[in-house]
């Protein structure tokens, strides 16, 4: 845990170019599962969830990610125990306890993040941003927070908040929901599958760092990234993830950036928007009104529009927006949707 001690390090992130590592797909912790919160734990994690206003699944997550559930967890930097703090933020927030004592250090996280959320929660427009600016504080400082307007440029921060969330649905939810819930209505009881089979994220949702020396332009969709990235082999197909009626496809005026792409809509409630872009030139092998199943082929993922390296750019948008133009205002962060469908993303 860092407090307070931000990371100046310069990347290139490059849509397509910086490979994360994968999260959790759905699968919901019992007390048989090895990733469950532990028994001895769960009454002192309730308690910190209603100290920190923060849910359980959220707060368990974080304990995994910063000490796999060992009391004597140390680092190289000095933190201690189940939540790994620093010597002095523990002498604010420990009440006397004992870093190494599990139920002494969880107490003292729900302080800790209740005091981080407060300190960040102007800058959140619901629960689920709230959540994620709480655990960038809690990992780089209030102070780098609030400096940044949200989460902070740096990697290690990024890939906390982005760990801790997957692990939060994935791992430790009742029922795969996305932390905090999300505002779109159940996703339905159709299958899905992933967009691109045999691909992996490479670039996830929202802000990104601004590239260097690269020739793409370091503003709009580059820096603030609409989607997620997959990339798979050359050539790797793209498909259906889910049944989809296709509302147009090609090139579109005033979108050349997104390069060849298929827009499509779910037929059934809550009739989403999903999007593909950066197809390969001539790939497409739908046409609008098309109705499609789950897998069916769409196009091959390419290297067309503002793109960095062969891969697909993958939108999902609520029911509100015109259908026949890419989206941007309304579009959400598909992995906590995949996520609940069981897929890694």
């Amino acid at each position: 845990m860092l407090i307070g001690l931000p990371l100046f390090i310069l990347v290139i992130a490059i849509s397509g170019g910086e490979e994360e590592q994968p999260q959790a797909s759905c699968r919901p912790g019992a007390v048989e599962d090895e990733s469950a919160i532990p028994e001895e734990y769960r009454e002192a994690l309730d308690s910190a969830a209603v100290e920190s206003g923060l849910s359980v699944d959220l707060l368990a997550a974080q304990i995994d990610a910063e000490s796999g559930w060992d009391p004597e967890a140390t680092s190289p930097v000095g933190a201690e125990g189940l939540a790994q703090f620093m010597p002095q933020t523990w002498a604010t927030y420990g009440n006397g306890g004992d870093p190494n004592n599990g139920d002494d250090a969880i107490a003292a996280m729900g302080r800790y993040m209740a005091g981080v959320s407060e300190e960040v929660s102007d800058l959140a427009g619901n629960e689920r941003e709230l959540a994620e600016l709480s655990l960038a504080a809690y990992n780089a400082g209030p102070g780098a927070v609030q400096n940044a307007g949200g989460i902070p440029a740096f990697p290690e921060t990024e890939k906390y908040v982005k760990t801790i969330m997957g692990s939060a649905q994935g791992n430790y939810s009742a029922d795969c929901s996305p932390v905090a819930g999300q505002v779109i209505g159940e996703l339905g009881s159709g299958e899905w599958t992933s967009p691109l089979p045999g691909g992996t994220t490479t670039s996830g949702f929202g802000a990104r760092s601004c590239p260097i020396l690269n020739a793409l332009n370091c503003a709009g969709g580059v820096s603030d990234h609409r989607g997620l990235d997959f990339a798979g082999p050359s050539g790797s197909t793209v498909v259906a993830p889910m049944d989809l009626e296709i509302r147009a496809t090609g090139v579109i005026p005033n979108w050349e950036q997104l390069g060849w792409v298929v827009l499509g809509k779910q037929p059934d409630a809550p009739g989403l928007h999903i999007e593909f872009a950066h197809c390969a030139a001539n790939s497409i092998q739908v046409n609008p009104g098309d109705t499609v199943a789950p897998g069916t082929p769409l196009c091959t993922q390419g290297n067309t529009g503002s793109s960095a390296g062969e891969h697909l750019h993958f939108q999902i948008g609520t029911p509100d927006g015109d259908e026949s133009i890419p989206g941007w205002e309304n579009l959400v962060d598909p992995a906590p949707l995949l996520r609940e469908k069981g897929i890694s993303s």
